[in-house]
This record gives structure tokens, C-alpha cells and sequence, in this order.
């Protein structure tokens, strides 16, 4: 297969200039380069976990170099199978996926005409995508794995195929990164069209001058704001009505900095150039004003540390409940309690023992 086969692929690393995401290359351009240096070599056998194997794989190198690819392969086998099925949809499939020879143009073609309108034509939309998704091996690695955090994260994911022909988070993240690479080349109003086209379609804004990682899962994705200077690390697990904003007309570096295998609840807003640490989760309904440490917990308006998550990356086990004792002990604490004058001091007294003894006990 053409679109993944590159027989003078070689490693490239960086570090991050930031402290709370590990020291790797974003996919896109975060220094200002193209992407195009990459190790696409080390991508598939990290489909499982969405996260790079530091050590070059024989096994792995030789199908690539044949032009392997299991999710593609995989995507074709499951359209066949519907097809079958819903023959009603047998014309949808094989325009969507079947007619096409690798998941680069499949998507291509998909974004196209989720996107088109009347002065954005589909054909125009789709030699756009294909252009750049084909030709930057960083956004080829990145389709991937993100593919692969949403059928492993996403219950509601029931196929790979369903992903990238239904997901409107997952298909408003592949539209960002092409949008992101347009605006390192210098083709802002195309980009910021994109984003708007993104916005209006699938209700998620995403600014392209903001640098998201790997393996990302942008659950339901309704009413997602990114941030021009945000920055997401590897592994990101974002539920729906999530903001990553400012803090008013300030410019320059303005939004939050979120760490690898950070968890954010539905509805989370995290505002200003704060940092979200590696392995962090952020309860449903939190306002975030200040730095989170690294594997910690954090809820509330304004979020506090309530306690520490075991896991390593959070954002894989999708362990929503996870505060759920603490909850349950602030919610008896108001329900034991009267609302008088003297009980506010009670309340208060109790809800912060109740939070003590839930950290104790996690």
C-alpha cells in the first residue's frame, strides 16, 4: 500500500520544553518542522496502548516496509461485512472506504464531504486532506493511534469503521491536525476556514495553532474548546463540554498545558497557562485555576486535590467513578446537616473531615 510505505523512514526525537508532558515530539510541527521525520517504524505494535515502543521492532519494520497495515486491512474488512448486511448502505461504504486504497484517503474523503458547502467544495476539501494526511508521516502515525484510542476507550466505538465514517470527535481531531499543519506552513485563513467548517459541523473548536499529541479521545466531543496556545500531551482522554481556555484579552502563552494520560471529566474548564500533570483526573463540573500535580485528583469550583489515582494513565482506564466516595460523603454531609446559620460552620466542619477520610481511604 502506497500511502504508508517509506523505504527512507528513520528515527527522530526531542524533548518538550515542558515539564509535565515526557519528552517527545509532538506529531505536528510543535518546533516548527513539517513532522515528515517521524518514526513511523515504531507505530503498529503500539496500537494496542496508543503509545511509541522506544526500541525499534524487527517484525514490526518488516511490515511496514511491505505496506502492512492491520487497521486499514481491518477498516476494509469491516465495511465488506455491513455491506453485506445493510445493503442500503453498500453505495455509502464502498464510496467511504472500499473504493480507496489506503485509511489516508478513506478519511480524506470522509472529512470532504462532512465539511463541504456551497464555496467549500467536497473535491477541493478532498485534495486538501489527501495532500497533507498522505504526505506527512507524523499525521499518518497519528490517524492511527488515535483510531485506536477510540475503539479501545470508547465503549460506545463499535468498530474501527464506525470511527471514522460516525465519530465527530474523532473526525474533528483528524480535521485540526491538517488545519495544524496548514497554519505551521503559513496558510492561516485556510486553517482558521477549517476550524470554522469544524465548528459549525460537528459543534467541537479547536484552534490550529494548538498542538495536541497522540492517542487522543475526544468522547462525544460536543461543545470541546481548545485554545490557541493549549498544549496536549500522549494518550489524552477528553470527555464532552470540555474548555481549555484564557483568562481574558491577554496574548502570547495563555491556555493550559495538559500532561501525558491525563483524564478530563465532561464539562471541565481549565483556564490559563497552567499545567494539568502527567496521569491527572479532572472530575465532571471542575473549574480548574491552578496547577495540578501529576497523578493527582482534582474537583470541585475551584478544583482541589482530593486525592491520587493509582493507575499510570488514567486517561486508558477511563475510571470515571473514581470520586465517587468523596461525592457520596459531601452529598450526606449537606443531607445530615440543617441550613441555619449556626449549620454553615457545621457543614463545613463535616464536608472536610468527610474529604479527609475519603483521601485516606483511596
Amino acid at each position: 500500500m502506497a500511502c504508508i510505505n517509506d523505504e527512507n523512514s528513520h528515527f527522530y526525537s526531542s524533548s518538550s520544553s515542558l515539564p509535565v508532558i515526557a519528552s517527545r515530539k509532538f506529531s505536528v510541527g510543535d518546533d516548527g518542522k513539517s513532522g515528515d521525520e517521524f518514526p513511523f517504524e515504531r507505530v503498529f505494535p503500539v496500537y494496542a496502548k496508543g503509545t511509541l515502543n522506544p526500541e525499534p521492532n524487527r517484525v514490526l519494520l518488516d511490515f511496514t516496509n511491505s505496506g502492512y497495515d492491520p487497521i486499514w486491512n481491518t477498516i476494509r474488512q469491516e465495511a465488506k461485512l455491513e455491506a453485506e448486511k445493510e445493503p442500503i448502505l453498500s453505495s455509502f461504504l464502498y464510496a467511504s472506504i472500499l473504493s480507496h486504497d489506503c485509511l489516508e484517503k478513506a478519511l480524506g474523503f470522509v472529512l470532504a464531504n462532512r465539511l463541504q458547502n456551497p464555496t467549500l467544495l467536497a473535491t477541493q476539501l478532498m485534495v486538501i486532506f489527501c495532500n497533507v494526511i498522505v504526505h506527512d508521516r507524523g499525521i499518518r502515525s497519528s490517524i492511527r493511534l488515535d483510531l485506536q484510542a477510540f475503539k479501545d476507550r470508547d465503549p460506545a466505538c463499535l468498530s474501527y469503521s464506525s470511527a471514522i465514517l460516525h465519530l465527530k470527535g474523532y473526525l474533528a481531531l483528524q480535521a485540526y491536525r491538517v488545519a495544524h499543519k496548514l497554519w505551521k506552513q503559513g496558510r492561516k485563513l485556510l486553517a482558521s476556514a477549517l476550524q470554522s467548517r469544524v465548528s459549525e459541523v460537528f459543534g467541537i473548536d479547536i484552534h490550529p495553532a494548538a498542538r495536541i499529541g497522540e492517542g487522543i479521545l475526544l468522547d462525544h466531543g460536543t461543545g470541546v474548546v481548545i485554545g490557541e496556545t493549549a498544549v496536549i500531551g500522549d494518550r489524552v482522554s477528553i470527555l464532552q463540554g470540555v474548555t481549555l481556555g484564557g483568562t481574558g484579552k491577554d496574548t502570547g502563552d495563555r491556555h493550559p498545558k495538559i500532561g501525558d494520560g491525563a483524564l478530563l471529566g465532561a464539562c471541565v474548564t481549565i483556564l490559563g497557562n497552567i499545567r494539568i500533570g502527567t496521569g491527572a483526573m479532572v472530575a465532571a463540573g471542575s473549574l480548574v485555576l491552578n496547577d495540578v500535580p501529576a497523578h493527582s485528583m482534582v474537583a470541585g469550583n475551584p478544583a482541589k486535590v482530593i486525592g491520587f489515582v493509582n493507575e499510570q494513565d488514567p486517561s486508558l482506564t477511563m475510571e470515571h467513578d473514581a470520586t465517587k466516595e468523596f461525592f457520596r460523603n459531601v452529598a450526606v454531609a449537606y443531607r445530615e446537616t440543617t441550613p441555619n446559620v449556626s449549620g454553615v460552620a457545621e457543614k463545613s466542619d463535616i464536608i472536610k473531615e468527610n474529604m479527609r477520610s475519603s483521601i485516606h481511604h483511596q
